[in-house]
C-alpha cells in the first residue's frame, strides 16, 4: 500500500511538472502568434498598396524564399526572383488591388518558423480598366530573425469557382 501511494505520488509530482514544462514552452510561441499576424496583415498593405519597397521590406532577404502567386506556372525561388522581380511585374498589371484576408484558418509558431493559412479576397482594376475579384487559398510562411518575423514562402491558389 506505501508502495502504491509513493508511485501515485510520483506519478501525480511528474505530469503535474510536466503541465508546468509544456505550459512554459507554449508561453513563447502564443506571445509570438500576434507578432506573425501583424507580419501576415503588413505583407497584405504592402501588397495592397502596390508598394514594392514595403513588399522587400517584409521578406527575408534569403536565397530560398518562394513565391507562388495565383497566376504562377512555376515557383519563383530567391530573393531576386520571388521578390524585386516578381513584385513589380505584377503590380505592373494593376491600376488599384485590395487584399483582405477574410478568413485565416490557422496562425501558428514555433518560435522560429510561424505560419499562416487562409482565404484571401483580391478586388482591383488592371491598367487596362477592367475590374477583378476573385477569392485564393493561402499559405505564408514566416522566419524570425532578430526578432521581426520575415516572410520566406507565400503560396496562393486560386478557390476554384
Amino acid at each position: 500500500n506505501m508502495n502504491r501511494r509513493h508511485l501515485i505520488s510520483i506519478g501525480a509530482a511528474t505530469i503535474t511538472g510536466f503541465g508546468l514544462f509544456a505550459g512554459a514552452t507554449i508561453a513563447q510561441p502564443s506571445a509570438d502568434i500576434g507578432a506573425v499576424k501583424a507580419a501576415h496583415l503588413g505583407f497584405l498593405a504592402a501588397v495592397s498598396a502596390r508598394d514594392s519597397k514595403a513588399i522587400e521590406a517584409v521578406w527575408a532577404n534569403k536565397p530560398y524564399v518562394v513565391n507562388i502567386g495565383p497566376r504562377s506556372k512555376t515557383a519563383s525561388v530567391g530573393f531576386v526572383d520571388a521578390v524585386s522581380s516578381y513584385w513589380p511585374r505584377t503590380f505592373s498589371r494593376f491600376s488599384a488591388i485590395k487584399v483582405t484576408a477574410p478568413s485565416v484558418a490557422q496562425i501558428r509558431t514555433d518560435g522560429k518558423l510561424g505560419w499562416v493559412v487562409g482565404k484571401e479576397a483580391i478586388v482591383g482594376k488592371t491598367t487596362s480598366g477592367r475590374r477583378v475579384k476573385f477569392e485564393v487559398f493561402v499559405t505564408n510562411l514566416f522566419e524570425k530573425e532578430s526578432g521581426r518575423w520575415l516572410l520566406v514562402s507565400h503560396h496562393a491558389q486560386r478557390v476554384p469557382k
